[in-house]
Formats: C-alpha cells, sequence, structure tokens
C-alpha cells in the first residue's frame, strides 16, 4: 500500500502553546501540529493533512515553503515541535478546485494535490537504473527497439530487472507510529491481562535500505538452481557493479551465507535485509569508513525470526544485527510517550539516534517511531 502523503483527516485535539496568542496545537491522528489560531479551527474539523517528507507543487499557497524546496519538514515552534501541514479544506476548493462535499475522512489526495515523496535514496536508486540502461550503445539494437516485439524479447532475455523488485518480498519501510494511533491504544488498551502483547525494539539505522535473497527452483522437476538476488529498497539489481549495495554482498560473502543457510534449512527461500551505512550515505552520521552492513530481517520459508534469534544466526558469519535496545517489553500508554522514549543517543557514535522500530513477531506488527530531536538536528 502506498502512503498516505496527503489525506482527508479529523482534528482529535487543539491545546494552548504557552506564550503563544497567535498559534495553537492541534492532534491529528498521532501528530502534533503547529497551527495559526486565525483559522478558527475546531476539534472534530476534516482538513487536508499533509505528512513530513512531503514535496508539494510549488504553487502560491505553498510559497511560504520555498526556502525548503516546497519540502515538509519537522520544526519547532515556541518550543513545540510541528510535524507536518494542515490545510483547510476552503483551501483545497480555492486552490484545487475540489468539491469538498464529496470528501471523506481517510481519503488519499496524495495524486489529486500533486504531492510526491522527498526520497533522496529514491533518488539515488533511479540513477542506478538509468546508468544501467545507458550501457547499451550499439547502433543496430538502437533502431530495433523501435519495434515492440524486438523490444519485449530483449527485456526478458538481456535487460538487468532493475524495475523487477521481486513480487514475493516485502519491502522493507515500517509505518510511522503517528499513522495507526487505532491501532497502537487497542494494543495498550487492551483489558485482559492475558492478551498482553510484548514487544522487541532496535535502532533504527539512517542508512540504505538492503534486500538479498537466494531462491531455489527446478529444472525440468528434477535438478536444483539456485537464484541469488541483490535488491535496494525499491529496485532489483541483477547486474554486478560498485553500487554499495554490490558492495556489501561481496563484503560480507552474503551469497554464499544464504545458500548455507537455505541449505541448512532446507529452505526453498531465504530473504536477508538491513541497512546499509557509510560513506557517502546520509551524510554518514556515524563516522563508519567504507560500509557496514546491519541486518533487521532474516526470512527463512515466510517464516521471520526475532531480531536476537536472527543475531545467534549470522554471528558465525561476522554479520551484525541492527542494535537491540528492548526485547519482550510492553508500549507505553501514549504516542507522546513513545515517541519521547525513542529519544537518545546512538548505539553506534555520539550523535542522535535517529529512532526505534518496535516489533511483535507472533502477531505480526511492526512500526517505527522516530526521535524529533534527530530530525530538527538534520534539518529533516
Amino acid at each position: 500500500m502506498s502512503r498516505k502523503l496527503a489525506s482527508i483527516q479529523k482534528i482529535v485535539n487543539i491545546e494552548p502553546i504557552e506564550g503563544a496568542d497567535k498559534i495553537e496545537k492541534l492532534t491529528v491522528l498521532g501528530w502534533h501540529i503547529v497551527a495559526s489560531k486565525s483559522e478558527n479551527h475546531n476539534i472534530g474539523d476534516l482538513i487536508c493533512y499533509i505528512e513530513p517528507d512531503s514535496r508539494v507543487p510549488e504553487i502560491p499557497m505553498f510559497e511560504f515553503l520555498k526556502d525548503r524546496k516546497y519540502i515538509v519538514k519537522t520544526i519547532k515552534l515556541r518550543k513545540q515541535v510541528s510535524q507536518g501541514l494542515v490545510i483547510p479544506l476552503r483551501e483545497l476548493q480555492k486552490n484545487f478546485n475540489i468539491d469538498i462535499a464529496t470528501l471523506k475522512e481517510g481519503q488519499d489526495i496524495t495524486d489529486l494535490l500533486g504531492i510526491t515523496k522527498y526520497d533522496p535514496e529514491g533518488e539515488k536508486e533511479q540513477k542506478l537504473a538509468e546508468q544501467e540502461m545507458k550501457k547499451v550503445k550499439n547502433p543496430i539494437h538502437k533502431f530495433l527497439m523501435r519495434y515492440k516485439w524486438y523490444g519485449k524479447i530483449y527485456t526478458q532475455l538481456f535487460v538487468p530487472k532493475n524495475s523487477g523488485f521481486p513480487q514475493w518480498i516485502k519491502k522493507t519501510d515500517e509505518n510511522r507510529l503517528q499513522t495507526m494511533p487505532d491501532e497502537f491504544y487497542e494494543i495498550v488498551n487492551n483489558p485482559n491481562p492475558h492478551e498482553v502483547i510484548l514487544f522487541d525494539s532496535t535502532e533504527k539505522i539512517d542508512g540504505q535500505s538492503a534486500t538479498y535473497f537466494v531462491e531455489k527452483h527446478k529444472i525440468l522437476g528434477i535438478f536444483d538452481q539456485y537464484e541469488f538476488g541483490v535488491c535496494s529498497r525499491n529496485l532489483r539489481l541483477k547486474t554486478q557493479n560498485n553500487s554499495s549495495y554490490w558492495t556489501i554482498a561481496r563484503q560480507y560473502n552474503i551469497e554464499k551465507v544464504l545458500m548455507d543457510l537455505l541449505k541448512k534449512n532446507k529452505a526453498t527461500r531465504i530473504v536477508l535485509q538491513g541497512e546499509i551505512a557509510g560513506e557517502g550515505i546520509q551524510k554518514n552520521k556515524y563516522n563508519i569508513k567504507g560500509y557496514k552492513f546491519f541486518a533487521f530481517n532474516l526470512i527463512i520459508d515466510g517464516k521471520k525470526h526475532r531480531t536476537i534469534e536472527m543475531q545467534n544466526i549470522l554471528k558465525p558469519y561476522n554479520i551484525n544485527t541492527v542494535p537491540i535496545l528492548d526485547t519482550e517489553r510492553e508500549l507505553l500508554d501514549t504516542i507522546d510517550k513513545m515517541v519521547e522514549d525513542a529519544e537518545g543517543k546512538s548505539t553506534l557514535y555520539k550523535t542522535e539516534r535517529e529512532g526505534k522500530v518496535w516489533r511483535d513477531i507472533g502477531n505480526n506488527i511492526s512500526f517505527k517511531v522516530i526521535n524529533p530531536k534527530f530530525l530538527l538536528k538534520n534539518n529533516e
């Protein structure tokens, strides 16, 4: 499911901000947003909420974001952290000619407003794909590519499947806690003491998400064939190159590791996912020389292992997991407390940690909580 960068939501709370006469704090879903009192917001009003990391269109309505390159970022006003934008529905009608009478709570209007995700790593992925296509310079090939029949054959046989992320592997982007308040409070307010859900938490590393896999196939129903794959967050990178993804594959001998684990477990499919950090990646906040890999998922024939189990499995292969911060812990009782709990220093280096990822494997529940101090420090 694509992320709702802009959606119709309800204002669930309004609070004053100490020492501020013209602004107030609104709560939408689990987010806090600073807004002008002149907009006359009321609890229960439907509004358009635009999430952080959104890139809005360059139109007069969003001119106030010009200095931020039209990107919605986490900011602080009068000591109050503000994440996202609240837009009155009348502004949608005025600036986008939208019939607001048809809008419903929860409706995704990202595409309707022309909003896209600000995604520097995704832009790097796209450049990788473009580089692969530019390698083909044969003039005969270029001529024949005018014909659909040739294009289909060439694509099937020769083109690196950079856009073909395996459909059987789930991509690695976790939901932010603030987008799922109903699910969160259903867990923490469960009155049955025998149904307490315990979570593990790990440090969220600010890097590049990578996926590696081995899949066993049968040839003619008799012979075993093994396929090794390297993927960025969204793309299959079939051709070996000097990107961080392939460099990590060679540095940690990941194909051999996965083959060994596949055979030990008599499995058909095995997936290793993790974060790459180091030089040239997200400003190298952890001061790493070269690249390092931190695993956060090990999935063998569809079974996902707890991080502590994965740590024991990967240790003999000298592959680290993301740092484990909590094991079998109950969630705190409010989203605000969970956000405060995400604050702290990284275990990798003397800097703010990006946040925490919480998981309960048994109930297939997971989400991330981002440290606002990290976002403010890094202008994100």
